[in-house]
């Protein structure tokens, strides 16, 4: 009788990262009207609450538009390996919500079966913006993911880093960008998350498209080290280092470049000093033979 070998394919991951804002209120004033709801500057908000908090007069997520999407595709390789296979950024002014999503939709159809969802507080934020808009549209989600139309949550196929991070959100919540300080990730090199609203109001779309890009980045490489505790089958630092290769080659005419070569060049040194210090301490006889 002969053991039978099983061989699990190489995985395949989408890192979503959506960029949103309220750029039409056209709904939000049905909803105001169906309140019976006349905004007046003797009562700006309602009795009892503050004026971020009142949806009569702040609209809600629901009202937002997707303006812009940046999905990653990384796959990985027979050695464990992780590598770029897609980088596609879908963004106004060139693409309507519709066709933002219709290009999100796609690119997951696009996919292997078993591939997966990493996001950053996706299930709080980009799943269900990603519902919300693609019921207003009329639009179905591709053979093998209707799962996301219940949340987003799956076991297997929906990493959200923040909620594997925070041990289901019992941690308190944090920034995608205090996490990516703490690991040494490239983040937030264009502007700050709180900016991102004023430019898309602005119509500053590269900026957009580029806060968004960066996000997706640092998420990726957020993923290879939280990979690695399971697989450390390839260094974090070299399937890091990959990540980034790979968005300089693709978007070589960002204005990110610079930083992401800086980082990696303070990288390659850092290492160097790190092994002649260890061959150093491990094996001093090799400055008495040279």
């Amino acid at each position: 009788m002969t053991d039978t070998i099983t061989t699990r394919a190489p995985r395949c991951w989408i890192v979503l990262d959506l960029e949103s804002a309220v750029i039409d209120d056209t709904a939000h004033k049905r909803y105001q009207s169906m309140e019976r709801w006349v905004p007046s500057d003797d009562k700006p908000i309602r009795r009892g609450y503050q004026r971020s908090e009142d949806p009569l007069t702040t609209p809600r997520w629901t009202f937002q538009t997707v303006t812009t999407a940046s999905m990653m595709v990384l796959v990985e390789d027979d050695q464990g390996g992780i590598d770029v296979s897609r980088f596609v950024t879908l963004s106004a002014p060139d693409y309507d919500e519709r066709s933002v999503l219709t290009g999100i939709l796609q690119v997951l159809a696009d996919t292997p079966q078993n591939a997966e969802i990493c996001t950053w507080a996706g299930l709080a934020h980009d799943i269900p913006i990603l519902i919300s808009g693609c019921m207003r549209h009329g639009l179905s989600l591709p053979r093998g993911w209707g799962w996301l139309a219940h949340g987003g949550y799956h076991k297997s196929r929906h990493l959200d880093l923040a909620h594997a991070y925070t041990a289901g959100m019992k941690m308190k919540p944090i920034h995608l960008a205090e996490v990516l300080a703490a690991m040494d990730i490239p983040a937030k090199i264009t502007a700050p998350a709180f900016a991102i609203a004023q430019m898309i109001y602005a119509g500053c779309w590269e900026g957009v498209q580029q806060a968004c890009e960066i996000d997706a980045m640092g998420t990726a490489c957020l993923l290879a080290r939280w990979r690695t505790l399971n697989d450390g089958r390839i260094p974090v630092e070299a399937v890091e280092d990959r990540i980034l290769r790979r968005v300089i080659e693709l978007r070589s005419r960002r204005s990110y470049i610079p930083a992401l070569e800086a980082h990696r060049l303070a990288r390659f040194k850092a290492s160097i000093a790190k092994a002649a210090n260890d061959a150093k301490a491990l094996a001093p006889w090799l400055d008495e033979a040279a």
